[in-house]
């Protein structure tokens, strides 16, 4: 549904206008949004409701006055709150200039001249905003998705707004991300993940933490601004791969990655409102990039010379007006400047994807997350596997989709079915512990059809471009990875279902949590279990408030503790030197959580 997005005060104002009555039906008129009929245009968009109701949206919609209703108990209405309820939510972060480049070649040259915010504690107005913040996620925890219907999303919008207003850009990222995420639930969009959910839950509650009581990297948890795109100089790149994005948000695109000769990774993105059976073909649509007019799969092959480039300080580039660019003779991964990705040991890469989570995720660099392997094809119980010489292990290749509008799928199993110790050179998103998400091949033995290498988003592969199967060698098998996934199912299970979802079970896991030699992953897990079982009320009957604070303060220091103990256990297991820092090194205390440390 193509709705133009709205400012998170407007929608909080007009959920809490809405009269006791109304307010309880908003969810249920939410979920017969599919019947509405949407006219967009340039100023906006119509809603047709029902035959006699129409709601309009004038652009920019950050004023009540610009979304009205035609029926008689507007604005105070059912239908205006719920069209507001599920447009996306307008991002207000003022843009900023950037600094010119002098070569554009890596992202120092890009974007630096924002003044750093302030490092002092925090004042009252951001303790207050972080507070606001931390309790509406709290009731959130208490009653899981089910119960964080369109009225708690006006409360989160409301803080959200507050954070913006007073300068907290990280906190109000974070929180609209739950917000979106919350939304995808509810409407069972397919790319909704639970884990991220409960990823982005961690972070609001994290940055939270930290403004409430003042300690640790005050200007980390005040974040920046989302910057806009600013000179990055003249640069010559070349095509890596296409992958096409599919978001919570109901957008459909698709993202190429290119590379310099400094081996720096930009990136070129677009995407637009659309469903499943539009995402696969959305790395054939055309781009702008000045002159140029390429599909985004014809761009990861090509080359193209960029004058006065524009670009983001995550190094997205611009497709603006001032940009002029020429296409020029595209390389393959096994010439310079792409050949060089491939040289970096696989340990430091994985170390330059760990330390981007010490960042804000809209300020990492493009292909922060990307691996850049060579190896084998094998095959086993697990999938498709890729064996390096880098690493003891396989690694395992898993699909980043399993829409089957997408190839992903299809392509890895015919992969692991029939390419059995045939080289390849890959390129892959690092996903966990010795594991990456499928991204693209280049191998000798593929058509030139392909032009090199498959995107397996987009390409589809076939058996007949298959070389004869061949035979592996033997390999251990990997050590087995302590059993974090357990406290894992339980972080998840009070995102999805709240308070009730902690069951009897929690004591049976935590004794093998303390079986495998984790006593902290016990430790926290029991306080989890106790302060969800913890309810008591006031003076009046009403339930205690401080029982949903106390819900979310042991909720944050179990995800604290398993995010720790999780990326020690990932960077292990590519090699990635943790020294002073073991898998049960992440130690929490049941009463304060670990990111207050």
């Amino acid at each position: 549904m193509n709705l133009p997005a709205v400012a998170p005060d407007v929608v909080a104002d007009a959920v809490a206008a809405l009269p006791a009555r109304l307010r309880s039906k908003l969810d249920q008129a939410l979920e017969r949004q599919s019947t509405w009929t949407v006219t967009t245009s340039d100023s906006g968009a119509t809603i047709t409701i029902d035959d006699q109701v129409t709601v309009t949206l004038t652009t920019p919609l950050d004023t009540a006055e610009r979304a009205t209703c035609t029926c008689l108990l507007a604005p105070r209405c059912l239908h205006r709150a719920a069209v507001l309820s599920a447009a996306p939510v307008l991002s207000t972060q003022p843009h900023h200039a950037a600094a010119t480049g002098s070569d554009g070649a890596s992202v120092e040259s890009v974007v630096t001249t924002e003044a750093d915010p302030a490092a002092a504690a925090a004042t009252a107005d951001e303790k207050a905003a972080a507070t606001r913040t931390r309790d509406v996620v709290a009731q959130i925890l208490e009653h899981g998705v089910a119960g964080a219907g369109a009225v708690t999303q006006a409360d989160l919008l409301r803080a959200i707004h507050q954070a913006r207003a007073i300068g907290l850009p990280r906190l109000a990222t974070a929180a609209t991300t739950v917000v979106e995420l919350l939304r995808a639930a509810r409407q069972s969009v397919p790319a909704f993940r639970l884990a991220d959910l409960t990823e982005a839950l961690r972070d609001v509650l994290t940055v939270s933490h930290l403004l409430i009581s003042g300690i640790g990297d005050q200007q980390a948890a005040r974040g920046v601004s989302r910057r806009g795109y600013g000179p990055a100089g003249d640069l010559h790149l070349y095509g890596l791969c296409t992958e096409p994005l599919r978001t919570t948000t109901g957008h459909v695109g698709a993202i190429s990655y290119l590379t310099d000769g400094a081996s720096t990774i930009w990136s070129l993105a677009q995407a637009r409102p659309g469903d499943g059976d539009t995402a696969r073909n959305t790395a054939q649509a055309s781009v702008n990039l000045g002159d140029v007019t390429i599909s985004h799969r014809d761009l990861d092959r090509a080359g193209i010379t960029v004058v006065n480039a524009q670009a983001s300080a995550d190094r997205r580039l611009s497709q603006g007006r001032t940009v002029q660019a020429v296409r020029t003779t595209g390389r393959t991964w096994h010439e310079e400047p792409a050949d060089v990705l491939w040289r970096q040991p696989i340990p430091e890469q994985a170390a330059r994807w760990l330390n981007a989570f010490d960042v804000a995720p809209h300020e990492r660099p493009a292909g922060h997350d990307l691996a850049f392997l060579d190896g084998v094809l094998a095959a086993d119980r697990r999938g498709l596997l890729l064996r390096t010489t880098q690493l003891p292990g396989p690694v395992v290749v898993v699909a980043p989709h399993d829409d089957p509008v997408l190839p992903y799928v299809a392509n890895l199993r015919l992969l692991a079915a029939h390419a059995t110790a045939m080289p390849v050179r890959m390129i892959g998103r690092f996903h966990g512990p010795r594991q990456v998400h499928g991204l693209a091949v280049a191998a000798p033995w593929l058509p030139d059809r392909f032009g090199g290498h498959v995107d397996l988003g987009v390409d589809q592969i076939q058996r007949a471009d298959l070389p004869d199967a061949g035979t592996t060698e033997p390999y251990d098998n990997d050590q087995p990875q302590p059993p974090l996934h357990l406290l894992t199912h339980h972080l998840q299970r009070v995102v999805a279902a709240g308070r009730a979802a902690l069951v009897p079970d929690v004591d049976r896991d935590a004794r093998a949590l303390m079986d495998a030699q984790l006593p902290t992953a016990a430790s926290v897990l029991r306080e989890l279990r106790r302060a969800g079982h913890r309810r008591s009320r006031d003076a009046f009957g009403r339930l205690n408030q401080q029982d949903s604070s106390a819900l979310a303060v042991a909720w944050l220091t179990a995800a604290t503790y398993h995010h720790g103990a999780a990326t020690a256990v990932t960077a292990t297991s590519w090699h990635v030197n943790v020294a002073d820092r073991s898998v049960d090194g992440c130690r929490a205390s049941p009463e304060r959580p670990a990111a207050a440390r």
